[in-house]
């Protein structure tokens, strides 16, 4: 492992994690055809952390208004239990794959190569409802349909951003609407999945330089904090269509790459 490596895992990171493109899906074939190695535990918890700490910052400014509506209308235990509601199934299925030991099946290119084209199939399709409802609609039920969308992402290939935004553009969400919502949904998907690797981590320690560490929460924080506020920003005024057509180039040329 070198910096070189460490920047452009973090640009990976940084730059897919909020876009519907899957971030998990191109860490592992960076790894995999690049490197050579599996992702490093501790790298991936210093990355998360990098994109926590970006999310994190940009709720607390461009997404500050949208929050207080929902704050607001409903009260800050009602809006931490919407955000527990949202994750319970994410929790469950990558809980349910730990046990039956299919998390490593669910990171064979085969899996990555068909859930992108799945996935961006069905965000085209979620892409063509009317925009009618605005972050501040959204209820109980909402939550737990599109965390349930969510859920999916425990497969690489499929995007946590990108179902969580396939979801709420199902329930007619506008498009920076299903951005943001996808946005304030990752705060606790990354603070358990970062658990959950960092446990992983303790159990079976794989460690790396504390100067790698360092660079990599720098460096995933720098790009996820960009990629995230042009995602907001521009999120409204482009159709999902060009991540739609990249996923389903970048599926088809797995498969091809694994068959001919």
């Amino acid at each position: 492992m070198t910096i070189f490596h460490v920047f452009v895992l973090s640009l990976i990171q940084g730059a897919t994690e909020f876009l519907p493109v899957s971030s998990s899906a191109h860490l592992v074939l960076y790894n995999k055809f690049v490197i050579g190695l599996k992702n490093d535990l501790s790298l991936d918890i210093a990355m998360h952390i990098g994109s926590l700490l970006a999310v994190i910052l940009l709720v607390s400014k461009p997404l500050k208004e949208h929050m207080n509506k929902v704050l607001i209308q409903n009260g800050a235990s009602k809006s931490v239990f919407f955000l527990a509601l949202a994750t319970l199934p994410l929790v469950f299925m990558a809980l349910f794959l730990e046990y039956a030991r299919l998390l490593d099946l669910s990171r064979q290119v085969e899996i990555i190569a068909f859930s992108n084209l799945i996935f961006a199939l069905l965000l085209f399709v979620s892409d063509r409802k009317p925009s009618q409802r605005k972050f501040s609609d959204i209820t109980a039920r909402d939550v737990l349909v599109i965390g349930i969308w969510q859920s999916f992402a425990a497969f690489p290939g499929t995007s946590r951003s990108g179902a969580s935004i396939t979801g709420a553009r199902f329930l007619n969400y506008g498009r920076k609407e299903a951005i943001i919502i996808s946005a304030v949904l990752s705060i606790p998907a990354i603070v358990i999945s970062s658990g959950y690797i960092g446990f992983k981590f303790f159990s079976s320690p794989n460690r790396i330089d504390i100067e790698f560490i360092i660079y990599a929460i720098l460096f995933s924080f720098v790009f996820s904090y960009l990629a995230l506020k042009l995602f907001v920003k521009f999120g409204e005024l482009f159709s999902f269509t060009p991540y739609v057509i990249y996923r389903l180039l970048l599926g088809l040329a797995l498969l091809t790459a694994l068959y001919f």
